[in-house]
């Protein structure tokens, strides 16, 4: 089982878009298409194909760039086939396998050694150990002596400019820049740079410029000696935190690599047809749009053509209409410019009729434009194959060309990804993974509470195990001495000092170092005071497990604190869950039809503030994400009506913020040109998924996010590795923690009670161990529905 290093140049993305006009670009970042084919006498192909396969095998000192169209199939398939049972190193190797399968639809590789996959499974600091080298040198004054510290400077700040949850994980750019101070050549990485009939020297230079790359940065990142043999790497992999997670991956890979060959069929006849009835609705809107702006007339064809912008006219246009009507002005971005952002349109003008009434015709138009885009990538066998891969900082799956994991929820749309005759759609997903999740890790945090307080106490194992989350609240428990008294017995009463305690010291200059002690004791205090309420300390009782093992609803249970709390509902002085299992099944089905609005209110509170969302935030995401007419006060007072219902939740808040925190050198998360040093505030959250996976973040809201999504990528990573090799072939797509799947009618039924096992045996290898069950949901028919 030999190391082979390998990585694909290629014509385009996926092997499957279609079309035969050359692109734009330079070819080598000098010279045109045109100017190429002239200088060389030849021409350009634009077919979707493997051009150059680059291999090194490191053990042999052997290294080559094959030009693929100088072979015959039957040669690339002897090639794909000496590849198999080897171990492939590599970067992105998701997107090189689904290439190699083109040449050998057979071939596989023992194991993945991918670096990509190693930076999310196992060094999720790598971007915040760069980050570290430019603070040290652009405010300490370090001489890091890098000869590129200008380019990793650049290239750090833009990524932490980005949304740190929509970031992707690092490029190999990345990792030469951070791990060897090498700016790697990238003048051919387009694909218009292979399409030549002839390549020259400086292909081939371009191809064996990193081709050892990520072998020396797999052990690098492992800490290895550079000479460290194939074997040890894996051994390395195996036993380390987030081993069990990247080897989920690795597994997945295998899977969704064949799943994206296998492919979504299409069916044109409903895709034409939800784009004429797109249209008239478009139509239907804008009738009514110019009935309440008439002010917008002109604009109608303008608003209606789907390959257009909106000129400033229109803006202007647009903006006095919505002046007319509310006597206010359109909101603006951070750089003054005006803003036709949906969400921010509903955030400052929620009962706008004209509004509501250009949403509607932005919308039918968007979608309309949507149905001939995902045409474009229909491929010759009537099938989308959009490239997903694992490229996302939580570990979560993202989908290109095209994007399959957005697809509108409207019925008609699905309607358009069809079975073809003798097969079913079958669509099964996670019933409330993430909440689910969110549950099980108010157990642990629960129990890691527990842990500290044995610790506090002197047992040795707990001191052990739990050094550093000790060592970092040891100066609480130091400033506020009487707090591990009351943690030890929180049935009595809060004691006075920290009851009283001011809970925003941040409020004055330079509060001492007591404020901030008593602050946070008092925000722990009040978690555990109404755990341990609800509970008597028995962990089973707590409210969030509780719910799910009562096979409860959690946004009816919520939705039932939030009515209590603002008096529009009696419990008859139970708490939501016991009142719930008082009631008679028939009335319990019922309140989901008479809390409707306050269930939707309640799915806003329940997604938003497992993240740790302020109450300013909850108030625009309700809006925004669930068409909610509230005010800031209704967010802020369903944000301490959540967190009285679910207390545990606050205690893992708590202990990421206080026992998992970090103090580092980086970049402000809010203000990427800022530098933030370990002594003037910077710091990062760090702890683990559910899976031992590591996970940190410069932000809490991050921090709390990737614990939850991250798990829930490790589920349903081995939910596709966990189905029975037959059963993997009939997926065709897989979005998040739903599984989508072309199935022959006859064995419909058999197929959905294997993959509904699969996936609760799945969840259940992670939440089951702190009492969270799982239930999954399948829809079945001749689309996909779900």
């Amino acid at each position: 089982m030999a190391e082979v290093v390998l990585d694909f140049e290629t014509t385009a993305k996926t092997p499957w878009v279609r079309g035969d006009e050359i692109p734009g670009g330079k070819i080598g970042g000098k010279l045109t298409p045109l100017q190429y084919s002239k200088k060389w006498g030849c021409t350009l192909d634009p077919t979707p194909r493997g051009r150059v396969l680059t291999l090194s095998i490191p053990t042999a000192h052997y290294a080559c760039a094959a030009d693929l169209d100088l072979f015959s199939p039957d040669e690339k398939r002897v090639l794909a086939d000496l590849l198999t049972g080897h171990v492939w190193v590599g970067h992105n190797l998701g997107f090189d396998y689904q290439w190699m399968l083109t040449l050998n639809p057979d071939t596989r590789p023992a194991r993945i050694v991918d670096t990509m996959l190693m930076v999310t499974a196992m060094r999720p600091d790598a971007m915040y150990c760069m980050q570290e080298l430019v603070v040290k040198q652009t405010v300490g004054g370090l001489d890091t002596r890098r000869k590129h510290f200008s380019e990793l400077s650049s290239r750090t700040q833009i990524r932490a400019a980005k949304k740190e949850m929509s970031s992707g994980t690092l490029s190999l750019d990345d990792l030469a820049l951070w791990l060897f101070d090498e700016k790697l050549d990238k003048a051919f990485q387009k694909p218009v740079n292979w399409m030549p009939e002839y390549l020259s020297p400086e292909h081939h230079d371009y191809c064996m410029g990193d081709v050892n790359t990520p072998q020396k940065a797999a052990r690098v990142l492992l800490g290895l000696p550079h000479e460290a043999t194939i074997s040890e790497v894996l051994k390395t992999i195996d036993r380390r935190y987030g081993g069990a997670a990247y080897k989920d991956m690795e597994a997945a890979l295998h899977v969704m690599v064949r799943m994206q060959r296998k492919g979504l069929y299409w069916s044109q006849p409903a895709a034409q047809k939800l784009e004429a009835d797109l249209a008239d609705e478009a139509l239907d809107a804008m009738t009514h749009l110019v009935s309440v702006a008439p002010g917008l007339v002109p604009f109608r064809d303008q608003l209606l053509d789907t390959d257009t912008g909106l000129t400033e006219d229109l803006k202007n246009a647009i903006g006095s209409a919505i002046h007319a009507e509310t006597g206010q002005s359109l909101p603006t971005t951070a750089k003054g410019n005006v803003s036709l952002n949906a969400n921010n349109l509903k955030l400052s003008f929620p009962n706008s009729k004209v509004v509501a009434a250009l949403q509607s015709v932005l919308q039918a138009v968007s979608e309309q434009k949507r149905v001939p885009q995902y045409a474009l990538s229909v491929a010759d066998d009537g099938r989308i194959h959009p490239l997903t891969g694992i490229n996302t900082i939580t570990g979560r799956t993202s989908s290109q060309e095209p994007n399959l994991q957005n697809i509108p929820r409207d019925k008609r749309f699905r309607a358009i990804f069809a079975a073809p005759d003798g097969f079913k759609i079958m669509a099964t997903d996670f019933s409330s993974i993430e909440l689910r999740i969110a549950a099980a890790l108010g157990v642990r945090a629960w129990r890691v509470l527990q842990g500290l307080l044995a610790g506090l106490r002197g047992d040795p194992r707990m001191q052990k195990a739990l050094k550093d989350p000790l060592g970092r609240t040891a100066w609480i428990f130091k400033a506020v001495p009487e707090l591990q008294g009351f943690l030890q017995n929180p049935g009595q009463s809060i004691p006075p000092r920290i009851a009283n305690a001011d809970p925003s010291p941040s409020m004055y200059d330079n509060p001492p170092i007591e404020a901030w002690a008593l602050a946070a004791a008092q925000n722990l205090c009040i978690a555990v005071s109404k755990i341990y309420a609800a509970t008597g300390g028995d962990e089973a009782k707590l409210p969030f497990r509780l719910a799910y093992n009562k096979k409860l609803d959690p946004h009816i249970v919520t939705a039932l604190k939030m009515e209590e709390q603002g008096g529009r509902f009696d419990l008859r002085g139970m708490q939501p869950i016991d009142y719930l299992e008082a009631l008679p099944q028939d009335e319990r089905k019922g309140l989901k039809t008479n809390l409707k609005d306050p269930r939707q209110a309640a799915k806003a509170v329940g997604f938003g503030l497992i993240y740790g969302m302020s109450a300013d935030s909850l108030w625009s995401y309700g809006i925004q994400s669930y068409g909610l007419s509230w005010s800031k006060e209704d967010a802020g007072q369903s944000k301490y009506a959540y967190f009285d219902l679910f207390p545990e939740i606050g205690l893992w808040h708590w202990l990421l913020k206080n026992a998992f925190k970090l103090k580092a050198d980086i970049l402000n998360p809010y203000n990427s040109s800022e530098c933030r040093s370990a002594s003037e505030g910077g710091k990062l959250y760090a702890w683990y998924t559910l899976s031992g996976r590591p996970t940190i973040a410069s932000k809490l809201t991050s921090g709390l996010n990737y614990q939850d999504q991250g798990t829930g990528a490790e589920i349903a990573f081995r939910s596709l590795t966990m189905l029975p090799p037959d059963v993997q072939g009939m997926l065709v797509n897989f979005v998040h923690d739903e599984l989508v799947l072309e199935v022959p009618e006859e064995r419909v039924d058999e197929v959905q009670e294997t993959v509904e096992h699969t996936m609760i045996a799945a969840a259940d290898s992670l939440l089951l161990k702190y009492g969270i069950p799982t239930e999954v949901e399948t829809s079945v028919g001749d689309c996909w529905i779900h």
